[in-house]
């Protein structure tokens, strides 16, 4: 039996009535609440994220001496990131429970084969070098590739930048004026249509939107051009990333973009006309007015003219022009209704979804690449999560969000039982998602690695 931390006794006490005297208490059954991780190792068959994460480590560790695998130490990891368990202190919890030990190739026996404790896995965040880390992003590249069984004819790109408050010594912690606290400034980019996060990048806290992307974006448009040579990339991101240097990389990597471009002196004389004619239109209907219009313009660190789209809005409160940057083709009310603002829902709630979802912002260590690592662990257990989402087309969690996924599927009490002939999981009868949980299953376990179409 496990011994329980002090503060907890073996029963608990309830005084409301009943027809019946109700004792309450804690088994010491193999027991776990967290049933739905098996549909996280079932999703891992299909993707080999630790398998793959797992290759791109050296384990300097004395052979002899190893009990926890390289890939059993990612897979753990992995797993409590995507079932809710953030800090590597909950593995001291978490290396009794049967489902953990299962989907890390462990027999599920009360007290036998415990899983890799806290200062197992605080070691190997922490002896991360830099060369490993660029591995792995290569590997998350390499992954994405290979997943599509034929050349996409076409890839949009999300890339924006958010906030991940910091509370210690962590190196590069810096103080971030617009946010106004210390922290680190990720970047993500991610494959529009499916939701996949291609780079995740830790960048210093008093960097730019758009710093320290150009070298990013450069390695990403040469691999996916030279896995794709006839694919059309284009880019999209907010006025932060519209510098100089990162529309340079796009127009030399034939690359296309939408990007935000903030207003000045110039674009305000361009856009009064404009301006003046919605304002007339909303006093005259008095509805929201909107109207689109392109110009070409040359700021001073630019080389040439480039198009930009105006949109002149008039709404109860007043005015609310905008400036999109873009090399696109189509009508500016289209780059801009139908394509750029389009971006809230493929990037802004992606990083909501770090965020919230997986608590990706927890970044407590105290090397910059160990934190750097915690986020590809977090990026493995999204993608997870994210092939989970997509085997659930048709059922109430296809457009799930991953807390939700977690809520739903994940947070399953199960029994496990060991004989000499198998491994038996009983889940609830009555388990409210039981059908969507089946459908899951099975599709996970005959559709391809991933679904970009």
């Amino acid at each position: 039996m496990i011994a329980l931390p002090s503060v907890f006794t073996s029963e608990i006490s309830l005084d409301f009535p009943g027809q019946k005297p109700l004792e309450v208490k804690f088994s010491d059954f193999d027991m776990s609440a967290d049933a739905g991780v098996l549909l996280l190792r079932q999703a891992e068959e299909a993707m080999q994220i630790s398998q793959g994460l797992a290759k791109c480590l050296t384990d300097n560790r004395e052979p002899g001496k190893i009990k926890h695998p390289l890939v059993e130490l990612i897979r753990q990891r992995v797993y409590q990131i995507a079932a809710g368990y953030e800090d590597v202190n909950d593995s001291n919890r978490l290396r009794h429970d049967p489902i953990f030990k299962i989907v890390c190739e462990r027999i599920p026996r009360l007290g036998e084969e415990l899983l890799a404790s806290q200062p197992t896995l605080s070691r190997l965040e922490n002896r991360i070098t830099k060369k490993e880390i660029n591995s792995i992003r290569s590997f998350f590249i390499e992954q994405f590739i290979g997943t599509y069984e034929k050349p996409p004819e076409e890839l949009v790109l999300d890339i924006d930048g958010w906030d991940a408050e910091t509370h210690g010594e962590q190196q590069l912690s810096l103080f971030h004026g617009y946010y106004s606290q210390y922290m680190y400034f990720p970047v993500l980019i991610n494959e529009a249509q499916s939701g996949y996060p291609l780079v995740l990048q830790l960048r210093a806290g008093n960097s730019h939107s758009g710093k320290g992307v150009t070298g990013l974006l450069r390695w990403l448009f040469w691999r996916l051009k030279k896995a794709w040579p006839g694919v059309r990339i284009i880019l999209r991101g907010d006025a932060g990333f519209s510098l100089p240097e990162v529309i340079n990389v796009c127009e030399k990597s034939e690359v296309y973009y939408a990007l935000g471009f903030s207003s000045n002196a110039v674009l305000k004389r361009k856009i009064d006309y404009l301006l003046n004619q919605a304002r007339l239109q909303y006093f005259r209907t008095q509805e929201k007015a909107r109207l689109f219009d392109d110009v070409y313009y040359a700021a001073q660190t630019w080389e040439q003219p480039r198009r930009l789209i105006m949109k002149a809005e008039w709404l109860p409160q007043g005015p609310n022009p905008r400036f999109v940057v873009t090399n696109l083709s189509t009508t500016p009310q289209s780059v801009y209704d139908k394509f750029y603002v389009q971006r809230g829902a493929s990037s802004e709630h992606r990083i909501k979804e770090f965020k919230l979802g997986i608590k990706a912002d927890r970044l407590s260590c105290e090397k910059f690449l160990a934190n750097q690592f915690r986020l590809f662990l977090s990026q493995a257990a999204y993608i997870l999560l994210l092939k989970i989402r997509q085997s659930a087309e048709g059922t109430n969690l296809a457009k799930a969000q991953v807390s939700r996924l977690r809520e739903t599927i994940i947070k399953v009490v199960a029994k496990v039982s060991v004989s000499v002939r198998r491994v038996l999981v009983e889940l609830a009868a009555y388990c409210p998602f039981a059908r969507e949980i089946n459908i899951i299953t099975q599709r996970l376990r005959t559709s391809p690695a991933w679904n970009c179409s």
